[in-house]
């Protein structure tokens, strides 16, 4: 009864398109060409040439809006400011049908928070730039640290990395890609897998694995994180990820054993 009542509500906003629209425009003002199919179909083959023949970069759908992000590829660093990079023009998405659906099935914030960050990310990325935090915490009014929180927490639960300036670029400490390779590959994840959950080339995987591997093999001979650090180059953050799921690898092992023993 209540999903009813959503629907009712926010339903009708799901019919707010250029296809309504055209509709109305035809049966209201060209009189009789045929039933209410017959002018959704020919509403529709218009709207497939219009796709076909004036497609352009810049255009937008309602619901759309243009926004300049850092373009992808460019090396950062930390003696850098914004205004020496390099930025292009993006299309990104902050309200669309599915946007609709979920009020109406009442959808929970914390999840619709989530589904748009990584959709605003991925839009990005398939257009050749990257999002910052920053970014988003404009464009959704919400804190940057509201924003990393619902990154962190969709990442650790669906095990997969939203492509951000971050992970993108290694900018900052949102390097989770790196160790999520590791984890994968303890996982016995294959390449070409763990390449595809943490949206890297398999390249750039194997990269982070064998940066692991080091890790794990300096710890196990009891050298200290500042000293892993120094011996690998590695930044102390991303060390200090490594040993992490060393250590809960270890406690999973250990856990099994014990499990062993007392059966």
């Amino acid at each position: 009864m209540k999903e009813d009542c959503y629907r009712k509500k926010y339903g009708p906003s799901a019919a707010k398109t250029y296809e309504t629209v055209l509709f109305n425009l035809i049966t209201t003002e060209f009189g009789y060409i045929g039933g209410p199919d017959i002018v959704k179909l020919f509403t529709k083959k218009i709207i497939e040439l219009n796709n076909q023949y004036y497609l352009r970069e810049e255009f937008v759908h309602p619901g759309q809006m243009r926004w300049l992000v850092l373009k992808a590829g460019q090396k950062y660093s930390k003696s850098k400011k914004l205004s020496e990079m390099q930025l292009i023009s993006v299309t990104l998405t902050l309200i669309n049908a599915e946007d609709i659906e979920d009020r109406i099935t009442r959808v929970k914030k914390k999840e619709l928070i989530e589904k748009l960050i990584v959709r605003l990310c991925t839009e990005t990325k398939e257009q050749g730039g990257v999002l910052t935090e920053t970014d988003i915490s404009i464009l959704l009014r919400l804190t940057i640290a509201a924003i990393s929180i619902h990154v962190k927490n969709y990442e650790k639960k669906t095990k997969k990395v939203v492509p951000r300036a971050g992970t993108e670029m290694d900018m900052g400490k949102s390097l989770t890609h790196k160790s999520l390779a590791l984890h994968n590959y303890k996982k016995k994840i294959p390449t070409s897998e763990n390449a595809r959950l943490i949206d890297h080339t398999p390249e750039s995987v194997d990269r982070y694995i064998k940066d692991g591997i080091r890790i794990e093999k300096l710890y196990a001979d009891g050298y200290n994180e500042w000293d892993m650090a120094f011996l690998t180059r590695l930044p102390m953050y991303l060390v200090k990820e490594y040993v992490e799921i060393i250590k809960s690898y270890e406690k999973e092992k250990n856990n099994k054993n014990d499990t062993k023993i007392n059966n």
